[in-house]
This record gives C-alpha cells, structure tokens and sequence, in this order.
C-alpha cells in the first residue's frame, strides 16, 4: 500500500480531503478499497470482482472473447443439479458442459418421446441414431410374431416402449456404458411407464431382432 489508491476518497466532501495532509485517511480507505474493489491479484479478487464474475458461473461453455470463461468444474454438479439433471455425476466434465449447455431447450418436451430422442443425443455422442417405437408389438399378431419368440395369446404391453440405439463404428460397448444409458432412460421416462432397450450394430441395419429386456 505505497501508493493507496483513492477511490473512496474521492467521494468524500472536499473539507476532508483537504484535511487529510498527512494521509493517514488515505491509508485507511486504502484499506476498505482492497477488500471491496480488489487489487489486481486473480488469487484474492475483491468483492466488486467477485460479484463481477457471478455470471462466469452460470456458462457451462466459455464465450468466443479471452474475458469470456465458463463456470470452474467444481461448479458444474452444483449447476446440473440447480438444472435438475440428476445424473450428473455418471458424466465428466467436459461431457457436463455440453449437457448443461444444451439441456434448458428440452424442458418443453418432457415426458415425451422427443424428450428422450433428444436427450440421448446430448448425452451420448457415440449414440448415431435413436429410435423410439412407443407402441410395441405384442403377443400374436399376424405378419410380425416370430414363432417361439414373441408368439404369445392374450399378451398387452400397457405403458411400455421400446428403445433402439445405434452406435457408432468405434463406440465403447460394455455394462458400464450401458448403465449410463439406463440411467438417462431412467430419468427421463415417465414414472409410471417400463421399457425395453436394444442396440443396433453399426455394421447392420436393425431388423427388429435386437436382445432386450423390459425395465420397470
């Protein structure tokens, strides 16, 4: 504090700035003037740096300009979960960013199949095609039942769909990877509702005879 900045002094009434010949008032708002406007030091920002920056903290993606940076990844679960993502912990960083960034467009469409399509996309970039079917085929039905398979009387499938995912050539397949999805799929159908998931591989075209499982 060689040189005390007078900011605060400026704003006091000339009769006191006159009187201050031995700047010992300078000082002393040289003072309140570090902890409120900072001094410089990135490391130990004032208070009006501080409030400054608040909007930093909600941009999960920094902007095109040098003094544009996004939130600290220490932010980012605080920020998916003030976006109500749940499972924002099965995903790194940089995966959240781009989450967080693209998610707050979907809301209107929650609870819906588009909803789940859509979400799917931005959660996994290895997933190259999602398809919904929200009316599965059950029980027998003449030109679709596959004998031994799916061939059954009097079955109903209420509140249930099918998804299909299609990955890409060089994808991670794996239990892990697939209790990620299930997670997302999880979160984003309705409660009352199951579902059946099956994969389709990126060297073939689905023809509707997939491994899958129901899920309640």
């Amino acid at each position: 504090m060689d040189s005390p900045p007078a900011r605060l002094l400026g704003h006091l009434p000339a009769v006191f700035r006159a009187a201050d010949t031995s700047g010992d008032l300078r000082r002393l708002l040289a003072a309140f003037e570090a902890v409120l406007f900072g001094e410089g030091d990135p490391e130990r920002p004032g208070i009006e740096e501080q409030v400054d920056a608040i909007p930093r903290y909600f941009a999960p993606l920094p902007g095109p300009g040098p003094d544009e940076p996004a939130c600290p990844d220490r932010f980012l679960p605080w920020l998916a979960h003030w976006l109500a993502f749940a499972p924002h912990a099965l995903f790194s960083p940089p995966e959240l960013r781009r989450i967080v960034a693209g998610i707050v467009p979907l809301y209107g469409w929650r609870g819906t199949r588009v909803y789940l399509e859509r979400l799917l996309a931005l959660c996994f970039e290895d997933i190259d095609a999602v398809a919904i079917d929200e009316s599965p085929g059950a029980g027998l039905r003449l030109g679709q039942a596959r004998i031994g398979m799916d061939s059954l009387l009097g079955t109903d499938a209420p509140f249930r769909f099918r998804v299909v995912l299609g990955l890409r050539g060089d994808a991670p397949a794996g239990a892990a990877f697939e209790a990620r999805v299930r997670a997302i799929i999880d979160f984003a159908r309705p409660a009352h509702t199951a579902y059946e998931l099956a994969w389709r591989s990126p060297r073939r075209a689905w023809r509707g005879d997939d491994d899958a499982q129901w899920q309640g």
